[in-house]
């Protein structure tokens, strides 16, 4: 069969100007709008690289992972990971208590904001509105590395402020984050209090367009 020569289909030359124009019209209006085209880049700059990106180490999963041999050196093993995982005794102990704390969550942590955002919106004193908005939306901006520290120093059984409360009137430290029975508590609640504020915001918005007098 005898090989397509693309000279002799020449691509027409008013085909070859608009091609030209329009990249032409492109670049100037990239150029009179740099302000917007930056907006528009960083955010998909962003996705790409904090969503996109890492799924390159989701493979990691399907492989017997060795430092040294980084990433693609190391061997496939397929679904022995999983295999392993479904075939623990833990599985079902894992997948309960992820269920458990999810609902506790759903159900304590939703309305806490509600009622926030409604005591703020009724609240006539500006002053003390707007600190009580400071107070509630400042632990959202805190690393979670951050929170876990000031929790495990105010917890502490040996010179945390809530142990050495305990001791104060008689009683006996307890190793809060050790112990098992407190610890969805302690994960739920705190997760509550470093985001209630941050919520509550949507709420606040929505409240400030209905009328007061309804």
């Amino acid at each position: 069969m005898e090989a397509l020569d693309m000279n002799q289909y020449p691509i027409p030359a008013k085909r070859l100007q608009q091609s030209k124009s329009y990249k032409q019209r492109v670049k100037r209006w990239i150029e009179k709008n740099w302000q917007m085209t930056t907006m528009i880049i960083l955010p998909f700059a962003y996705i790409f690289i904090f969503c996109y990106i890492p799924m390159y180490g989701a493979q990691i999963a399907f492989k017997d992972y060795k430092a040294s041999l980084g990433i693609w050196g190391s061997p496939w093993v397929g679904f022995k990971h999983f295999t392993a995982f479904f075939k623990s005794y833990l599985f079902w102990r894992v997948i309960r208590n992820t269920l458990v704390i999810s609902l506790y969550s759903l159900v304590a942590g939703t309305p806490i904001p509600i009622i926030l955002a409604i005591a703020l919106n009724c609240t006539r004193n500006e002053k003390f509105r707007k600190t009580v908005q400071l107070v509630t939306y400042a632990p959202h901006f805190i690393s979670t590395v951050v929170l876990v520290g000031i929790l495990m120093q105010i917890l502490s059984p040996k010179y945390g402020l809530v142990n050495t409360i305990i001791t104060t009137f008689g009683g006996t430290p307890i190793d809060f984050m050790s112990t098992g029975k407190l610890f969805p508590h302690l994960y739920v609640w705190s997760g509550i209090w470093q985001n209630m504020g941050f919520s509550a915001i949507i709420y606040i918005s929505a409240l400030s367009g209905i009328d007061p007098s309804l």
